[in-house]
Formats: C-alpha cells, sequence, structure tokens
C-alpha cells in the first residue's frame, strides 16, 4: 500500500469499498470520471453538477451518504455553503471539498473534529482513493 505524507504524519491508506458517496462538480468530465471510478471500485455513488439538485437527492434517498464529495467553486450554491447545509442535515456526513485554489480546511468555519478534508485539483484516481480512506479511517482535518 502506499505512504501518504500528511504534515509530520505518515499515513497508510487502506483500500475503501462500498460506501454511499454523493459526488458534486459542475465540470461535466471530472463528475463523470469521478462517478465511474467510484463505481467501479464497489462505492454506491450519485453524481450531481450543481448543489441544488445534490440537495434534492440528499432529502429524498432514504440513506444518507458517508462521504460528500463537492467542489467548493460551484454555480447557484457556492461549495462552502452547501457543505455547512450538509453538516447541519447530519454532522456525521464526512466531506471532501476540492478545490482548483488553494483552500485550506481552517477557512470552511466547520467545528474542531468535523470529519472534512481537502483535495487540491487537479488530482489522480489514486489521490481520491487515499483522500477517502484517510477521511473515512476517522483522520478530521485531512488534506489531500
Amino acid at each position: 500500500m502506499p505512504l501518504v505524507w500528511q504534515s509530520d504524519k505518515i499515513w497508510l491508506a487502506k483500500p475503501v469499498e462500498g460506501v454511499r458517496i454523493l459526488v458534486v462538480d459542475d465540470e461535466p468530465a471530472l463528475l463523470e470520471s469521478m462517478r465511474s471510478y467510484l463505481s467501479r471500485l464497489g462505492h454506491k455513488v450519485t453524481a450531481c453538477r450543481d448543489a441544488a439538485s445534490a440537495w434534492e437527492s440528499l432529502a429524498s434517498e432514504g440513506a444518507a451518504p458517508a462521504v460528500v464529495i463537492v467542489d467548493l467553486t460551484l454555480e447557484g450554491m457556492p461549495g462552502e455553503e452547501f457543505i455547512h447545509k450538509v453538516r447541519e442535515r447530519d454532522p456525521g456526513i464526512a466531506v471532501l471539498a476540492t478545490s482548483g485554489y488553494p483552500v485550506p480546511v481552517e477557512k470552511l468555519g466547520l467545528p474542531p473534529g468535523a470529519r472534512v478534508a481537502m483535495l487540491q485539483k487537479p488530482f489522480t484516481p489514486r489521490m481520491l482513493n487515499e483522500a477517502l480512506a484517510r477521511l473515512l479511517g476517522g483522520e478530521a482535518g485531512a488534506e489531500g
């Protein structure tokens, strides 16, 4: 398994599979790529191009996702606002925020201990899987 460096820590990424994931990104090619890749890994993936349809999906599905992967620069409702709505609805949902801009986790204004991580674009499928493994491993505030 690959070693993943995080500040002064070394993470051993464990494979993660069979997780409900909601992916929200307004870049169609990236959205489809993440949906396809994560589905091939065995996850149940719902993909949405905007926060409004993602919110409808959250409200209509019976079981909440374990993870929401969301782009911070969505049109309509910014990703940060969407993250806060998700966390208000269910604080147990882990959040992997993505952005092409450098954004520290602390800038999201979430409470200490929140299961949230940042993944800087562009990223590879391997980087996405490693970020999910760290996030679902219970480490709060991890950045990728």
